[in-house]
């Protein structure tokens, strides 16, 4: 029962964490996008900040998938293989 809820859990943040490296590709436009937009990032942001604390950026990054989301990527990856059996 706990082991379900906690891989619901960890599958609806990969979800929105997908969501936001998606839009993140996309230019912020108002309108009903920009709102999903915003909420995927409100919602992912407090699991990467200590990444981006932690992780240092790549030298000559200044687009695209950045260090601490491929290291998000890989802890849900983990998360969902250990979890969600």
């Amino acid at each position: 029962m706990v082991s379900s809820i906690l891989c619901f859990g960890v599958l609806g943040f990969t979800f929105v964490f997908y969501v936001r490296l998606a839009l993140s590709f996309f230019p912020a436009r108002p309108g009903p996008m920009m709102q999903v937009r915003e909420l995927a990032f409100s919602a992912t942001e407090p699991a990467l900040m200590p990444l981006r604390r932690a992780i240092p950026p790549l030298p000559g990054a200044a687009a695209g998938i950045g260090v601490a989301e491929l290291a998000m990527f890989l802890i849900l990856f983990v998360l969902q293989a250990i979890i969600c059996r």
